[in-house]
């Protein structure tokens, strides 16, 4: 998506514009996607849900190969997926919940973690090789990428359907919300690890916004090369939180996150100062892992210290990091064609650090409370 947006207009402000139409779609519909994951069966939501952003990819796929897509409707029909996400993502989450015993739910959530990051192993290296093909190219590689949820919708179809709510135990749509959210103000481990989340995600992807005009200002390398660049962080990723699955139960599960934190800093800084496409490759050996470990810790924590019957719409509200997160990345490639792609690295680098050390020092009685939860 970065590349086709970067290809269309040669600016970091087009990449945050579309990543706009994503990022408001979630932000707007997350929590009551969260509502409705908690009250219907997540079976046919998740096929439809699947449907449609396979659809989507295809207009996407057909658009670029007739010479038609513009940037208006590259983020129209990226807005699209948002909506759907809004409302899958939780349900996937809550699905997690309803099948596996509570006692082993951490070790689920960190499997499902896992599962997501081998993903990210081989699904950057195959769009890599179509974006760098003169025959497939972007065109083919959005064609593969939607011919793909075919599969996904009939491994769906086969996976066990969960019970909805019952009628006598439904209430307003606005009513559950509310609920919801009092429910995660009212808990101090829940909000906290709630605040970090959509404060790291929103800023700790942001490196891969400024990355096509990084690589072509700086480097004197093709946009297309982020897909080298992803497959060598999705790897590091896999190898550094295959241990992590073994603490996510334990007293560590909080100090590693912090680390993780501080790791993702490192690696901005590292970005920052690359002058060559090795001490880029480089810097994503600290920024994958930092990031994969961050988020496969806080969720399991999260998950972990909910109730059964709020896990949709807090999950939900986790969504909203990655909504807030694509609608911040228009001002913040905004920011990068101001004031340079190296000085946005550098100054949120040393954000991340801060919150790292700060939220370290500040949380180590959350983290007997967490303990204490997940044990019971």
């Amino acid at each position: 998506m970065a590349v086709v947006a970067f290809e269309l207009s040669g600016t970091n402000t087009a990449v945050g514009l579309v990543q706009l139409g994503l990022g408001l779609s979630m932000l707007i519909l997350g929590p009551f996607g969260g509502v409705f994951a908690d009250r219907v069966s997540k079976k046919p939501l998740v096929i439809w849900g699947e449907a449609l952003i396979g659809a989507s990819f295809a207009v996407t796929g057909v658009m670029i190969l007739t010479g038609t897509l513009t940037l208006f409707w590259l983020t129209a029909l990226t807005a699209v997926m948002g909506v759907v996400y809004a409302f899958l993502g939780p349900a996937l989450q809550a699905w997690v919940a309803e099948v596996v015993p509570r006692t082993i739910l951490p070790n689920a959530v960190a499997l499902n973690q896992l599962a997501s990051s081998a993903n990210r192993v081989l699904g950057p290296f195959v769009a890599g090789l179509m974006l760098g093909s003169a025959v497939i190219g972007s065109g083919g590689a959005y064609l593969f990428m939607g011919a793909l949820f075919v599969m996904v919708v009939l491994t769906v179809s086969r996976l066990p359907a969960t019970t909805p709510k019952l009628d006598a135990e439904r209430r307003a749509v606005s009513v559950e919300l509310m609920q919801g959210i009092r429910y995660v103000v009212r808990n101090p481990v829940i909000r906290t690890l709630m605040l970090l989340y959509m404060t790291v995600v929103a800023v700790g992807f942001m490196w891969q916004i400024a990355l096509p005009a990084f690589l072509e200002r700086h480097l004197d390398r093709s946009p297309t090369d982020v897909g080298l660049i992803f497959t060598i962080n999705a790897i590091s990723s896999l190898v550094a939180i295959v241990p992590l699955t073994a603490i996510v139960g334990t007293r560590w599960a909080w100090p590693a996150m912090y680390v993780c934190i501080g790791l993702l800093g490192v690696g901005f800084f590292m970005l920052a100062v690359a002058s060559t496409f090795t001490m880029t490759v480089v810097a994503t050996l600290a920024l994958g892992p930092g990031m994969s470990g961050f988020i496969l810790l806080n969720n399991t924590l999260t998950m972990a210290n909910t109730d059964a019957g709020f896990f949709g719409r807090v999950m939900s509200l986790t969504m909203l990091a990655w909504g807030f997160q694509a609608a911040t990345a228009l001002p913040f490639g905004m920011l990068a064609d101001a004031f340079g792609e190296r000085e946005m690295l550098w100054s949120f680098g040393a954000l991340l650090l801060v919150i790292a050390f700060v939220c370290g020092w500040t949380t180590r009685n959350l983290q007997r409370q967490s303990l204490n939860v997940s044990e019971l």
